[in-house]
């Protein structure tokens, strides 16, 4: 395990953020899942080539907002945010993980939701239903307490945001 500290601006304040870097299946100690706080939101984790942010937004958008707060992060000297996609979220479930909330420690999500960056035009639907409007209308998220994929409409405050970077990719 290797330990970065780094000084985090937010505004006025000053915060120091640590960025740990763990193979899988290493466990760190966080704070409750359910107690999701500045001082998790501030740190991230390096995990199979992709730096994440170790919480969430904290609270249920529509899809738009989930882009936009992931493209507006500036975290650990990095403001290259995106959604990650379904695969790269469906690696982080845990069915068996801390706090209930079904996905792998450290993370802190706060709900069962997250949204990901693709739509159904990315990747269409394997169901069939019929869906009322465009298939760009539609984006996907991961139910992490069911273990399910899942879409909706991006008008709908369905996910929340989970922010990851490429390692290695220079911020523009």
């Amino acid at each position: 395990m290797r330990i970065r500290l780094q000084s985090l601006s937010i505004g006025i304040l000053k915060v120091i953020a640590v960025s740990i870097a763990v193979s899988i299946g290493a466990s760190i100690a966080m704070p409750s899942h359910a107690e999701v706080d500045q001082e998790a939101a501030a740190r991230t984790v390096t995990i199979d080539g992709l730096e994440w942010a170790l919480a969430s937004n904290g609270e249920d958008i529509k899809w738009p907002e989930a882009v936009e707060y992931c493209a507006e992060l500036s975290l650990a000297g990095h403001d290259d945010w995106r959604l990650p996609t379904l695969a790269e979220l469906e690696g982080l479930h845990d069915a068996d993980g801390e706090g209930g909330e079904g996905i792998r420690s450290p993370f802190v999500i706060g709900d069962c939701c997250l949204w990901s960056g693709e739509s159904l035009v990315d990747r269409p639907a394997e169901d069939g239903d019929e869906i009322g409007g465009g298939p760009e209308m539609y984006h996907w998220g991961f139910m992490f307490d069911g273990g399910l994929p899942y879409y909706a409409v991006h008008i709908f405050d369905d996910g929340r945001a989970l922010c990851t970077r490429d390692v290695g990719v220079a911020a523009e």
